[in-house]
């Protein structure tokens, strides 16, 4: 159902790319390879994601994705198998949270509790596409949210659940995880507090 780089795009060249499912297959039978490097391929526990990592870093240059195989019931992969794309340096950098696109920004004081309840969610953005981002700690510790990483890796969701916001309430959380060449985050604190209670 979708390869995480785009037909014609450029990537870093130690990034890693992933390959989802519509449901799960059967890995054994599965061949994920890239055209003129070599690299190995891991799954997630739901047999739905793999993710090809390049074995040091991918030539500068053209390169092909290609899937190919079956599902667990022994139909042949079907949607789009192949995609071109262009790899180019080596990605060293290590992302970052944009704090000014963030909702609410990063490090704001002074949040109208009822824009953040009435979104019933936050938005955390990073400076460039992430995986495997996971919450390490969140405060108010009460706060239940169920969480999500975008689809394009560049923003982390957390969507509250029978909770609601407060007056002068600190709002503390810190993330983990890494971009697609496994740098990890420089920074995953995020915060913000609300405003005082009008009198």
């Amino acid at each position: 159902t979708a390869i995480s780089v785009a037909d014609g795009a450029s990537i870093a060249g130690n990034a890693t790319i992933t390959v989802t499912f519509s449901r799960k297959v059967d890995d054994g039978s599965v061949s994920i390879s890239v055209s003129g490097a070599a690299g190995a391929v891991t799954w997630d526990a739901a047999g739905k994601m793999a993710t090809w990592t390049p074995s040091g870093d991918m030539p500068a240059g053209a390169h092909t994705l290609t899937v190919s195989g079956s599902a667990a019931d022994g139909q042949a992969i079907g949607g789009k198998t192949s995609v071109n794309f262009t790899a180019t340096a080596a990605d060293k950098v290590a992302p970052e949270i944009d704090d000014a696109k963030c909702e609410p920004k990063n490090g704001a004081d002074g949040v109208d509790p009822a824009d953040v309840n009435s979104a019933a969610e936050i938005v955390i953005v990073f400076t460039e596409a992430c995986k495997d981002v996971k919450v390490n700690s969140v405060s108010p510790e009460d706060m239940k949210t169920v969480n999500e990483l975008a689809a394009d890796g560049m923003s982390f969701v957390m969507t509250f659940q029978k909770w609601e916001i407060g007056n002068e309430v600190e709002v503390e959380i810190e993330l983990v995880g890494t971009d697609l060449a496994g740098n990890a985050l420089k920074s995953g604190a995020y915060s913000f507090t609300t405003m005082a209670k009008e009198e």
